[in-house]
């Protein structure tokens, strides 16, 4: 009849777009396959369950100020374990490679000379000596002060010319006679020290030891730009107004205003300073002296400290 003649084409309509669906679905299903193949082939661990919860664990989502979300992966717990370099920062070496950091002593720069080796070969030499004192006064641990450290004191004075409070510490710790300086040095093993006990200078430094000299600076009082900081003169002749002024110190219209910091004329030393890496040339206990080669801070008189010098890579 009429009606089935118009029924056919639209069941053919309709399972044309069934067999249209089935297809497709069935090209899905080859492509997961041969997807999870392919992954399977290459990294087995980037397909498996266990793979994705690791990944899952080795990073943490952290929110920003802001609301934002990021990923931070996670860092190991062995991440300090590398090999050094001296380029290296302090902190990315291992506390249990390092050199232990070795005690200091105090002295009094006595002055420079001339030392001649036996090759005949001059070397300009300071000589420090040693007054009575280096007396270890306190020791100092992470348990009860939270670092390592061991205070001197250094130089007999009267017990009337230090303030009260400080004779009594010296009492509580040793017993020790009144001095006028105290010292603290850190260092990483403080178990060999007392208080009440004598440093040997012969103990803890031998020829050609490296140390570090802390001291103050000899004060210059108030100098011009050109000893303070090394500024050059102006001519001298042709009609120059401007011999050893300072010269200009910033713009008018921008900024307007003298930046800080600027290098001028002012009061020079009297500020303490380090010198680093001198090699020690004589030790000597009975006359009580040690002679290093090249200058330390301050004139005669001054207290200068003395340290195993603290090699990048080796000892911080």
């Amino acid at each position: 009849s009429m009606e089935e003649v118009a029924i056919l084409p639209n069941r053919r309509r309709e399972m044309f777009q069934s067999s249209r669906f089935v297809a497709l679905g069935l090209c899905a299903v080859l492509v997961l396959v041969g997807g999870s193949i392919v992954l399977s082939g290459l990294s087995p661990s980037l397909s498996s369950p266990m793979a994705s919860a690791a990944r899952a664990s080795s990073s943490a989502l952290v929110a920003l100020p802001g609301g934002r979300m990021i990923e931070v992966p996670h860092i190991a717990k062995d991440y300090r374990d590398v090999k050094v370099c001296s380029r290296q920062r302090k902190w990315e070496i291992r506390e249990h490679v390092r050199d232990p950091i070795k005690m200091g002593l105090m002295g009094t720069k006595a002055g420079m000379t001339t030392y001649y080796d036996d090759e005949g070969i001059a070397h300009p030499v300071t000589v420090i000596a040693l007054e009575a004192g280096n007396v270890v006064t306190q020791v100092k641990t992470k348990e009860t002060d939270g670092y390592d450290a061991v205070q001197l004191a250094y130089k007999e004075t009267r017990d009337r010319t230090i303030p009260w409070p400080e004779r009594q510490h010296l009492r509580k710790h040793g017993n020790v006679k009144a001095m006028k300086h105290l010292k603290e040095f850190k260092i990483s093993d403080v178990s060999e020290f007392t208080p009440g006990q004598q440093l040997k200078a012969e103990e803890l430094f031998e020829v050609g030891d490296l140390v570090d000299v802390s001291g103050t600076s000899s004060g210059k009082g108030f100098q011009g730009s050109i000893r303070r900081w090394g500024m050059k003169r102006g001519p001298m002749t042709h009609g120059s107004k401007s011999h050893r002024q300072h010269g200009s110190i910033g713009c008018s219209a921008t900024p307007s205003r003298v930046y800080k910091g600027l290098k001028m004329a002012g009061r020079m030393g009297n500020e303490r300073k380090t010198v680093k890496k001198l090699p020690v040339m004589m030790v000597n206990d009975e006359e009580k002296y040690i002679v290093v080669r090249g200058s330390v801070p301050g004139k005669k008189g001054t207290i200068v400290e003395l340290r195993p010098t603290k090699l990048v890579g080796k000892h911080c």
